[in-house]
């Protein structure tokens, strides 16, 4: 399949799971069951994540902050840092996190998402602490260690309350094989994470759908439907595991298959203009 279809399929499924694209799907993972990792040398960055200079922090991305910005920023974390009350020093962090949102700066949002986990430690809070670290490394062209380490780091601390969750077990997982230039390790320590949850619960979808996206990534389209039919069998409902169904299908210009796929999916879609989208692909597969 060309690249210039891949994209209006992927596009096709943002219509539906705004985000997805960055930040759920893999990038660049080697094989599933056999990766061969040449892992460049470690990255030279810190792994230390608390800094305060936060021009410096956002050096070379998108948006810098200005001066105006960055003494509007330092005001609020002090007085965040400063104020013992926790309702106050919570809603402090959410005006920063909208903040820096609105100036459109994703390891800003990370960092005082992370300060919030400090302040009331709970699981939901580290993991998603942790979720947006790994935003943040997926959004950066220079995909710095430090922000993917925060991830890993910001995960292991909801384990350290709940060894159980197997949620974040698969976070650390997809971490790792998507990081794993930056760390310095071989990406199947990732896919060997996803596999042990799934010797815990086998009908995770969430560790299913994530080694079904590794395998198409590595051309191992046999092990992908696998992976994606068993999703599918768990949850017949799940959309996007029938989006990535027609990708293997159309990889291997098994079109009647792509198209067959693609229509369960429009059938679970209530939008009429990704509907459209998908009839319009259609064609376009036929005439192709």
């Amino acid at each position: 399949m060309s690249n210039t279809f891949k994209k209006q399929l992927l596009l096709i499924l943002a219509g539906v799971f705004v985000g997805v694209l960055i930040y759920l799907a893999p990038r660049g993972i080697e094989a599933e069951e056999t990766i061969i990792s040449d892992a460049e040398t470690t990255s030279p960055e810190s792994n230390d994540h608390e800094g305060h200079d936060h021009a410096e922090e956002v050096e070379g991305e998108a948006v810098k902050l200005n001066a105006e910005d960055q003494k509007l920023f330092s005001e609020l974390e002090e007085n965040a840092e400063k104020i013992a009350d926790i309702d106050t020093k919570l809603k402090l962090y959410d005006s920063l996190i909208q903040l820096s949102i609105k100036r459109n700066v994703p390891p800003l949002v990370a960092e005082y998402t992370e300060k919030k986990a400090m302040a009331v430690p709970t699981e939901v809070n580290w993991m998603l602490a942790g979720d947006n670290y790994f935003k943040a490394f997926r959004l950066s062209k220079q995909r710095p260690k430090k922000l993917i380490s925060a991830a890993i780091d910001n995960y292991n601390k909801v384990l350290e309350l709940n060894s159980e969750n197997l949620d974040a077990q698969t976070s650390i997982g997809v971490a790792y094989v998507e990081g794993a230039s930056q760390l310095g390790v071989m990406p199947m320590k990732g896919i060997g994470i996803l596999k042990e949850v799934l010797n815990k619960d086998p009908e995770n979808v969430n560790a299913l759908t994530n080694l079904g996206y590794f395998a198409i990534q590595s051309g191992q389209y046999e092990k992908a439907v696998e992976r994606f039919k068993s999703v599918l069998s768990i949850d017949p409902q799940n959309a996007e595991a029938y989006i990535y169904l027609t990708d293997v299908y159309l990889s291997q210009n098994d079109i009647e298959k792509g198209i067959e796929t693609l229509e369960k999916y429009k059938s679970l879609v209530d939008d009429p203009l990704v509907k459209q989208q998908v009839d319009d692909y259609i064609k376009e597969i036929r005439n192709k």
